[in-house]
C-alpha cells in the first residue's frame, strides 16, 4: 500500500488527503508507547481468560499469533472473544488510548471535541473460522462524520488482514447491487474485483470512512488475527441513527466548548 507512510512533517497533511480522496490510509502511530501498552495489556488480559503462560514482554506479538491455540474453534472462540472485549472495557480506557496512540491524524479528522465510542470492538479471528465479518458498511446507521480506526494487534496483511472498497468501488458496488438485485453472481465478481486486503503491519491503524464496503475472509493464515476496531466524531458534527450518548462518550473537549456549556447550564 502506498500513500500514507511519509516523512513526520508531511504525515497529517497527506495522510488527509488520502483520506479525503480515498476514504481511508494507514498511519503510523504518534504514541508508540500507548499502543504497546494497549498491546501488553490485552496479550496479559487474554491468557489470563484461557488459563494458560504468556511469554516475556519481548513476546507480545508471538504470543497474540498463537491464541488460537488456547481457544477452541466456534462459540467458543465467539464466546472468549466477548469477555475479552468486556474485561478490556471494564479494566482500561481503551477509547482514550488509542485516541492517545493516533492522536496526530485523528485530532486534524475529528477536532479536539471529540466523541469516543463507549465499547470497542475485538475481533478474535483464528485460522480457518469459517465466519468472517460479512461485507457491510457502517453509514447510513453511523454517522457520515465518524472516522473508524481499526487497529491491529499483530501484522495483518493476506487473509489474516480485512478488506476494503475505497470510495470509488463503494459507489460503484452499491450502484451495481440496486440495479442488479437479483444478480448476486455478478455483484460478487464486481466485489471480488474491486476489494483490496489491507496490509496493516502492527505499529499503525487503518483509518476509515463509515461509508466504505468493508468485511473479512476466512483466515487462511497460519496465525491468529488479534485486532480492535472503535469510532470517533466530533461532539457538534450531525449524528447517525444511533443515539450519541448511548453510543458515544465524551472524550475531549476545548475550553471554548467548556465555556459554552457552562453558560447555557446557567443560562437555561
Amino acid at each position: 500500500m502506498t500513500g500514507c507512510h511519509r516523512p513526520r512533517d508531511h504525515m497529517a497533511d497527506d495522510a488527509l488527503a488520502d483520506f479525503e480522496s480515498r476514504g481511508y490510509c494507514v498511519v503510523a502511530a504518534t504514541d508508540p508507547a500507548t499502543l504497546d501498552r494497549i498491546r501488553a495489556a490485552l496479550r496479559d488480559l487474554a491468557y489470563e481468560l484461557v488459563g494458560a503462560p504468556h511469554g516475556s514482554d519481548d513476546k507480545v506479538g508471538a504470543d497474540l499469533d498463537r491464541l488460537h491455540q488456547h481457544v477452541a474453534p466456534g462459540e467458543a472462540a465467539t464466546a472468549f472473544r466477548l469477555t475479552l472485549t468486556k474485561a478490556m472495557t471494564e479494566r482500561f480506557d481503551v477509547g482514550r488510548d488509542v485516541f492517545t496512540a493516533f492522536e496526530a491524524p485523528l485530532a486534524r479528522l475529528v477536532g479536539v471535541d471529540v466523541l469516543a465510542q463507549r465499547v470497542p470492538n475485538v475481533v478474535f479471528q483464528p485460522p480457518g473460522d469459517p465466519r468472517p465479518t460479512e461485507l457491510h458498511r457502517d453509514a447510513p446507521a453511523n454517522s457520515p462524520y465518524e472516522v473508524v480506526v481499526w487497529v491491529p494487534f499483530v501484522d495483518c496483511s493476506g487473509t489474516k488482514s480485512m478488506y476494503l472498497l475505497d470510495r470509488a468501488a463503494s459507489h460503484e458496488v452499491l450502484a451495481f447491487h440496486r440495479e442488479h438485485h437479483d444478480d448476486p453472481d455478478g455483484f460478487r465478481r464486481l466485489l471480488d474485483a474491486r476489494a483490496a486486503l489491507m496490509a496493516v503491519p502492527y505499529g499503525s491503524a487503518l483509518l476509515f470512512w463509515p461509508g466504505l464496503f468493508h468485511g473479512s475472509l476466512v483466515n487462511r493464515e497460519t496465525e491468529t488475527r488479534l485486532s480492535l476496531n472503535t469510532r470517533f466524531k466530533h461532539l457538534f458534527a450531525p449524528l447517525g441513527m444511533k443515539d450519541p450518548f448511548r453510543y458515544f462518550r465524551i472524550l475531549h473537549t476545548s475550553p471554548l466548548t467548556r465555556l459554552g456549556l457552562a453558560f447555557e447550564r446557567e443560562e437555561g
